[in-house]
């Protein structure tokens, strides 16, 4: 009965969160004008002037990433390897009853509107589910309030894989704590096939495995390997899986690496530039360009995220919140942070979810307010200028 209550709990918060999406969407439409030079970012630069999708409450979902996630999932691959293939797959499957679905057509965007809001209210399910194994209803909840409130929380709405891999996420953990080796392992491989970044499950499941097995006192066996380790180990196999099918297509298999050159971010491709190093890039960048132009108030939001995925991870390892999800933590904060550049790490910081358990067990619940208050003031920010072409992550 309780848990009856508290699903409808979290879909009323999950549906008062997505209305209030369209705020930010009518706040764009009446203020801001589109980024001009920038209009490739938006949907409305890829359909024709009269098709309904090019409507203020629709397109900006699509807008930036979106825009090329459903071009894989029409027409494929062309040159856009950086974009992992799990989530345009999925939207192709979906796409299947209805015949050959060109992109940026009604029904592909109904179908993909459908998959994403329906991704964003299981990862609310799941994550409150993952929380109470260790806390009480009140954090569940809060943990999920904290997500959804998040400045950059948007993504999970828009046609990105953000909410697909925060869901794999969730799900391969609840699994390993429920020793559902096979099914942990399986929710593994469909992470790595999303972003690169899923290759930090392996490591954080090897650790829950190993805590289990000590736990035990079993004795390791070839069955025990059969049966919960080798699924562990297998995790991979959805980047390998991608790295062939680059190595296939373009000669390079790692040609998903070296194709985020493309993208003009100043991303390194080839190399490792460590976190301090970039650190001191962003403090040069905040003292010698104009906060007058756009451009220093994103690398601001970028610093920002970075020192306070930072902050909020330590607090999450003086909180004592299991080992396991610290090390998916921060592995998937570091690989990103340590190509040179904080593009990005607004979005991908979104995606760690012990910060959010972090934030629940706060002492100061009024600090703890203060933070979600501003976290909603941004989302609602950052959607607007994100609407009309303004890069925020």
């Amino acid at each position: 009965m309780y848990g009856e209550l508290m699903d409808k709990k979290l879909l009323g918060l999950f549906l008062y969160w997505r209305l209030f999406l369209f705020l930010p969407l009518f706040v764009a439409n009446m203020v801001i004008p589109a980024r001009r030079g920038y209009e490739y970012t938006l949907l409305s630069h890829f359909i024709n002037g009269d098709s309904p999708l090019n409507y203020f409450l629709l397109s900006p979902f699509v807008n930036f990433d979106g825009v090329y996630y459903l071009m894989i999932s029409g027409a494929g691959y062309t040159v856009n390897a950086g974009f992992f293939p799990l989530f345009p797959l999925v939207l192709k499957f979906l796409n299947l009853p209805f015949g050959t679905v060109h992109h940026f057509t009604i029904t592909q965007y109904v179908l993909a509107t459908i998959l994403v809001n329906v991704i964003g209210f299981l990862v609310a399910v799941f994550f409150y589910k993952l929380v109470r194994l260790d806390y009480d209803k009140e954090a569940g909840f809060y943990a999920v309030l904290g997500l959804l409130f998040f400045p950059t929380a948007f993504f999970l709405a828009s046609f990105y894989s953000e909410g697909l891999f925060l869901l794999l996420t969730i799900v391969a953990f609840l699994f390993a704590r429920k020793k559902k080796w096979v099914f942990a392992g399986i929710s593994g491989v469909l992470l790595t096939a999303t972003r690169v970044v899923g290759i930090a499950i392996l490591p954080a499941l090897l650790v829950e495995w190993y805590i289990w097995w000590k736990s035990s006192g079993k004795k390791f066996s070839v069955r025990i390997f059969l049966t919960s380790l080798l699924p562990t180990l297998m995790t991979p196999l959805g980047l390998i899986g991608y790295m062939v099918y680059n190595a296939v297509k373009w000669g390079d298999a790692l040609y998903f690496v070296h194709a985020q050159g493309n993208f003009a971010n100043s991303r390194s491709v080839y190399g490792v530039i460590l976190l301090p190093q970039t650190l001191v890039r962003y403090a040069k960048i905040l003292t010698s360009v104009s906060p007058g132009q756009f451009e220093w108030w994103i690398a601001l939001l970028e610093v920002t995220a970075v020192l306070f995925g930072i902050t909020m991870l330590f607090v999450a390892w003086k909180k004592k919140v299991r080992v396991s999800y610290l090390v998916f933590a921060v592995i998937a904060f570091l690989i990103p942070s340590s190509t040179g550049t904080f593009t990005g790490m607004p979005r991908y910081v979104l995606v760690l979810f012990p910060i959010f358990i972090a934030l629940t067990l706060l002492k100061n619940s009024k600090i703890r307010f203060a933070l979600y208050a501003v976290f909603f003031v941004l989302q609602i920010l950052l959607f607007t200028l994100f609407a009309k072409g303004y890069f925020i992550s």
